[in-house]
């Protein structure tokens, strides 16, 4: 027993020692393996290092780590160059990019903005009608005291120019009183030849081509929305004006550098000055129609505002417009649908008759060129309709001619040498011209779509006549980009007034020089744009 215990311990040593030379050899193996991943490393690491130990020029004092970076840098952009990101990337830009045009800082300078008000404190208990001890007090008596209009009708009378200017720059008085002087000689003399209009549409059209915008010739000429325009028939000087929301009026001296840039601006008026004429008789005297129910001639030999017509103050209706009979005598459109005849040689302010011509407001009234004793209303009612001043005996007439639109109208002007042509702008997006030799034969020639909602802020489109032409008629545009339209009396559209530096908005009102290539675009910032 003692034996076999004895060959049983030595076979248990011999046991052990076995497996401790196989765990022996197994560890061997292993290290082995583990020399050889490490020895694979460092040569890894080696060749890494060799590669990203390269020194560029320029990266002499840079850390192996700045270099690596620098590198990887490199390769990403090499990278995605070659994917092309960087084109997309590109084009992207161009198409998302929109060059926006910035407004024109010349003419009228902008004011202070007034800083925003503090939050109010608790009313005292003095307010609160309160005793110091927080007790209601008895109740004081109610004074009632009459509202006070926000924008009241300018005194009755003559209104000289320097009590109604409006510039805000210290040294005004000087460079106004030089304004006033050059008003004096406006028109006379001839210094430099006149461009006359081409006779032909085909040169006229030509013409219109080479009429740039400039930024010398961009200014703010009023402070808020322009309601009408009017450009001075002057042969040797650009001289434009345009009638603002709150009865401003704005003169324009586009090459003169006094007062801002040549821009005086005068409020004559409380409400918003819908139409301006200059006297076809005596181009010293412009006429202007305010929705305050009057209306002024501003005399640049007296320097002084007239007071030619006024409807009774305690009452709502508003002039709309106006036209000239002769040099005597004006039709006056209201609010009301009534029309006035008004002779400016009386003393009084009243119409010498008034008569119910429609149930609506009338937006604009016009005058025969030839034909003197008929005139043309165009109505929110719908209709454009003819009258003969002859014939306008009794209180509500009867027109001569009617031409239905079906919606509202906002302008409607004969053309301006014969007369022939009727263009009128609706509401339904329609430019329509009719055609006729006399009242009762006028037959619509064409009828042309045009976006005419100009919506809430904007002026109402009005499509006028080239002063001296049968054949174009321009109007603003709601298109984009930015621009000025003229139509031929086929109702097409014949050539557009661009500039993607200078005009960014929409002209609604827009007017020509009789005589010579110049086109003026009023916006509702105040802004008039002239083409020449």
């Amino acid at each position: 027993m003692i034996g076999l215990r004895k060959r049983d311990r030595s076979l248990s040593n011999d046991g052990k020692s076995g497996s401790s030379a196989y765990s022996g050899k197994r560890l061997k193996v292993e290290d082995t393996r583990g020399n050889e991943a490490e020895h694979r490393s460092l040569k890894t690491q080696e060749i890494r290092t060799a590669e990203d130990t390269e020194i560029l020029p320029g990266e002499e004092g840079l850390s192996e780590f700045e270099r690596r970076r620098l590198k990887n840098l490199r390769d990403n952009a090499k990278f995605f160059e070659e994917m092309g990101i960087f084109k997309a990337k590109d084009a992207f830009r161009e198409l998302s990019e929109k060059p926006k045009v910035k407004p024109t800082e010349r003419g009228l300078k902008r004011g202070a903005v007034k800083p925003e008000p503090l939050p109010r404190r608790a009313p005292s208990l003095r307010l609160q009608n309160k005793d110091p001890a927080g007790e209601e007090l008895p109740e004081r008596p109610t004074i009632f005291v009459e509202p006070t209009e926000e924008h009241p009708r300018k005194a009755s009378g003559p209104l000289t120019m320097c009590e109604t200017l409006k510039n805000a720059e210290e040294n005004t008085e000087t460079s106004h009183n030089n304004f006033l002087s050059s008003l004096k000689t406006l028109g006379e003399g001839k210094e430099k030849k006149s461009v006359k209009v081409e006779s032909s549409l085909e040169n006229f059209l030509k013409a219109c081509k080479r009429m740039k915008l400039h930024e010398d010739r961009v200014a703010k000429v009023v402070k808020d929305r322009i309601f009408s325009v009017a450009v001075h028939p002057s042969e040797t000087r650009v001289f434009v004006c345009a009638g603002d929301k709150w009865g401003k009026i704005g003169l324009w001296d586009v090459e003169s550098k006094e007062g801002d840039d040549g821009v005086f601006l005068y409020e004559p008026h409380s409400r918003p000055v819908n139409c301006m004429f200059f006297d076809p008789s005596n181009a010293s005297r412009l006429y202007s129609c305010s929705y305050d129910g009057t209306i002024r001639r501003c005399d640049f030999n007296k320097a002084v505002f007239d007071e030619l017509y006024a409807t009774p103050e305690e009452d709502s209706n508003r002039c709309s417009g106006f036209d000239f009979l002769d040099a005597s005598n004006l039709v006056v459109s209201h609010s009301d649908g009534d029309v006035g005849l008004v002779d400016i040689r009386t003393k009084g302010l009243a119409a010498e008759h008034m008569y119910q011509c429609h149930r609506k407001s009338v937006k604009t009234i016009n005058v025969h060129p030839v034909k003197k004793h008929y005139f043309l209303t165009g109505s929110t009612d719908g209709n454009a309709c003819i009258w003969d001043i002859r014939q306008m005996k009794d209180k509500k007439p009867v027109s001569v001619d009617t031409l239905p639109h079906g919606r509202n109208l906002s302008s409607a002007f004969f053309s301006p040498q014969t007369g022939k042509f009727i263009v009128t702008c609706c509401v339904d997006d329609r430019l329509r011209i009719f055609e006729g030799s006399t009242p009762g034969e006028y037959k619509q020639r064409c009828s042309t779509r045009h976006n005419n909602h100009t919506g809430r802020w904007l002026t109402p489109f009005r499509f006028m006549w080239h002063p001296s032409r049968e054949d174009v008629i321009v109007t603003g545009s709601m298109d984009r980009p930015r621009r000025i339209e003229l139509f031929d009396t086929s109702g097409h559209l014949i050539h557009t007034f661009t500039d993607g530096d200078y005009l960014g908005s929409v002209c609604s009102i827009n007017a020509f020089h009789p005589t010579r290539n110049i086109l003026v675009g009023a916006n509702s910032s105040g802004r008039l744009h002239v083409f020449m």
